[in-house]
């Protein structure tokens, strides 16, 4: 089985948030919206949904501080943590597409059936990177799809588009890799990152890479 994963060079993020309105924009996700007043008179949270953001994070200290950034979404993992915690899902079956959460076989894409998901939050529990998202206006969880639509055309032939959020990012911070490795799962991760034992997450980091 092929793998997709990504390559993300630490170097290049300048956290400029381009992928992730470029995600939201191509997949349409729920947008934040103004608080509402609730049955109680109270206002209620802003509800989004995002299947990719950027993690910003303070280092360094006086006189010498600053700001890491890090480009974020599911990481399509070997061993999804959210596939495993699904009560609609067979990890002895984990291509199913009857699965509520199932991995391709084909290219390891995770994805998540909306017609079978029960919107019980447990993958959202699960997943050690924050990955899948619950909309409070469907009941469903969603979550990245590595633009599967722009991959593939109608027929199943690969395109020779990529992801919105690698063609958007700036920086070229973001790469797509075709054949991903599951030796280097989690290489160079930034501060933070979920041990990459724990579900083998199909992303590498790097510095300077082109």
């Amino acid at each position: 089985m092929t793998q997709l994963g990504w390559l993300i060079d630490l170097d290049k993020c300048t956290g400029c948030d381009s992928c992730t309105i470029a995600c939201k924009s191509e997949n349409n996700t729920r947008p934040l919206t103004s608080p509402t007043p609730s049955k109680n008179g109270r206002g209620v949270l802003p509800d989004h949904v995002s299947y990719r953001w950027v993690v910003k994070q303070e280092a360094g200290v006086y006189p010498l501080p600053r700001l890491t950034f890090t480009t974020s979404a599911c990481n399509h993992c070997e061993h999804p943590g959210c596939l495993a915690s699904c009560p609609k899902a067979d990890v002895n079956d984990p291509h199913n597409e009857n699965n509520a959460i199932f991995k391709r076989a084909d290219d390891g894409i995770v994805l998540i059936n909306q017609n079978v998901c029960i919107g019980c939050r447990n993958c959202i529990h699960a997943c050690p990177y924050g990955a899948p998202q619950f909309n409070s206006s469907t009941e469903l969880v969603e979550k990245c799809t590595f633009c599967i639509h722009r991959l593939y055309d109608s027929s199943g032939q690969r395109t020779n588009f990529q992801p919105a959020c690698v063609t958007t990012c700036v920086g070229n911070a973001l790469h797509l890799v075709e054949d991903f490795d599951p030796n280097l799962a989690g290489q160079n991760a930034p501060t933070g990152f979920a041990d990459p034992s724990y579900t083998v997450p199909s992303t590498r980091f790097a510095t300077g890479s082109p």
